[in-house]
Parts: C-alpha cells; structure tokens; sequence
C-alpha cells in the first residue's frame, strides 16, 4: 500500500510541475460465491494510469502502470522516435503484454512500435523482443491492419523458440464492419473469426480454438450470437430501455446439450452515480451461483 501511495504522490507532483496528461481507471468488487454446502466473499480491487508528457509537437513521452489491489502487476515507460502523419515510431520497455484472443504472451519486453497510415489504410506493426532464458533470446510480432470497414490482427508467439523446420503459433482475429459496408444507417451489425492457428499439424488439429460470431445492434438494444468450437454456442443481449439504468445477460451451452448443468447463465445491470459505475452481476452453472457488486470510475 505505501508503495502505491508514494507512485500516485508522484504523479500529483509531476503534474503540478510540467504538462502532464494523465488518465487511468480503478475498479472493487465484492463478490460471494455460492454452492451446495457454502458460502465465499471476496473482495478484490485494481486498477491502472497512463501519463504522458505533452511538449511542443505533442505526447512524446510517458509511462502506463496497472496495479492489482494494493501492488503493482505490470508497468512500462514509452517514447516516440519519430513523428509523422504517415509514420510514427516508438518503443517501449517494461512489463508488456500483447496478442490477440486466442495466442497471447506477457512479461518483461522491448518494443519497437510502427504506426503507418495512408488514407483509409492504418497498418499498426508491433516487434517485441524478450529473454526467457531457453533460448536466451525471443521474439513475438503483432500487426493490427484495418481498412474501411474490414479489421485484421495477428500474432506470432516465439518466433526464435519455434525453433528449425517448425513454426511458431498463431493467432489471428478479424472483425467485417457488415452495418458500413452493406451501407445500412441508423443500426450497427458486425461479423468476427478469432483464430489460434498451429502450422504444423494439419487438417483441423491446425484450429485448435476458433470462434465465430455476429454482434447487432439497434435503437436500444443491442446483442450478439456466437459459436466457439467445437462444441459451444452462446447468445447475449443488453438493453437501456430502463435507462440510466443498462440491463443484458447471456447464456453458454454446449452444441450438444445432455442436462442443465452444461448451461451457463448471467446477468448484470449497470448504472451510474456521478464519476462512479455501479455493476450488478449474477452468474450461474449448476451447482454454484456468484454475485458479485463492482464500483469503478475513470478519469
């Protein structure tokens, strides 16, 4: 707790004193887990800050840290190389993490950041390099390319490690803006895949998880249908009919539905009271249930 009081004193300080932009978000929650025979409270909270210094040309320098209850979990500093509206450059070092739904890593990285932009074109290109001890030396790539209304991100995990004559894992989403390109007004529809490809297998020992899905939405209701494989569909809705009040809930099963305990429920209700959000959330998977009360704010 007091090395966290010391960092947020700092950050004061450093904004009395330079031009400092600093944004963040913080979040408790107070959740009771139920079953058959017991009841379990927890209450756990989190976390994180971004600041940025703003010169002559703009943000040039800052750092990000996220906090997990009283203590630190990741933190990193940036700094951009070079500026340009087609071209940006910039690194950052610390504890970083990156990928994409399926494939993903973490840790103690450097990171050299490519944001290139041509009209409609945005291609964002992100090489991370890293030391896990065997090999001594590791590297993962990230792209996130979009272009009008179509979305492409990959990941490659290990790229040394992968080692000669295999191929590291890959991970890959992509989201069709359907409502843009099919020019419909005044609704929102979108389709996504998301990926972990493994080039060396075959067949579909290649997809070992994959998803597909559509997200909708209209007026005051909003949802989506999805199908994670092999087995598992899903649906979710949410509405502000009850506005400032939001409600929505969702249910998991599998394609292949043999009793009720292979069905997941949830709902929530979300609402506001001046710089917090209150959320409300219940879960269900026979036999436990969890309810859980999360207050968060962000400045």
């Amino acid at each position: 707790m007091r090395k966290l009081l010391v960092l947020l004193v700092a950050l004061v300080t450093v904004a009395a004193f330079a031009a400092v932009s600093i944004s963040g978000s913080a979040w408790a929650k107070l959740q009771v887990e139920f079953d058959t025979t017991s009841a379990t409270p927890t209450i756990t909270s989190g976390g994180s800050v971004w600041l940025a210094l703003s010169g002559n040309t703009g943000e040039n320098t800052g750092f990000s840290v996220r906090f997990s209850g009283f203590g630190v979990s990741s933190a990193y500093v940036w700094e951009y190389l070079y500026k340009t509206d087609a071209l940006k450059i910039k690194y950052r070092l610390g504890t970083l993490s990156r990928g994409t739904t399926y494939v993903s890593n973490s840790g103690g990285a450097f990171a050299l950041d490519f944001a290139m932009a041509s009209g409609d074109l945005k291609d964002d290109l992100s090489v991370f390099v890293y030391f896990p001890g065997t090999p001594m030396v590791d590297m993962d790539v990230y792209n996130n390319l979009s272009f009008t209304f179509i979305t492409v991100k990959a990941f490659a995990r290990g790229l040394l490690s992968a080692g000669a004559g295999t191929f590291p894992l890959l991970g890959l989403d992509a989201k069709i803006d359907l409502a843009k390109a099919l020019n419909i007004e005044g609704a929102t529809l979108s389709g996504y895949a998301c990926l972990a490809i493994d080039p060396n297998q075959t067949g579909l020992n290649m997809l070992p998880n994959y998803m597909f899905g559509v997200d909708f939405g209209i007026d005051k209701l909003s949802g989506g249908l999805w199908f994670e494989g092999p087995d598992t569909i899903g649906a979710s809705v949410e509405t502000t009919v009850l506005s400032p009040v939001t409600i929505g809930g969702s249910v998991t099963l599998p394609v292949t539905l043999t009793n009720f305990s292979d069905v997941t429920l949830s709902a929530y209700a979300t609402w506001k009271s001046e710089l917090l959000t209150h959320r409300i959330s219940l879960s269900f998977q026979q036999p436990r249930a969890t309810v859980a009360w999360t207050v968060s704010v962000s400045f």
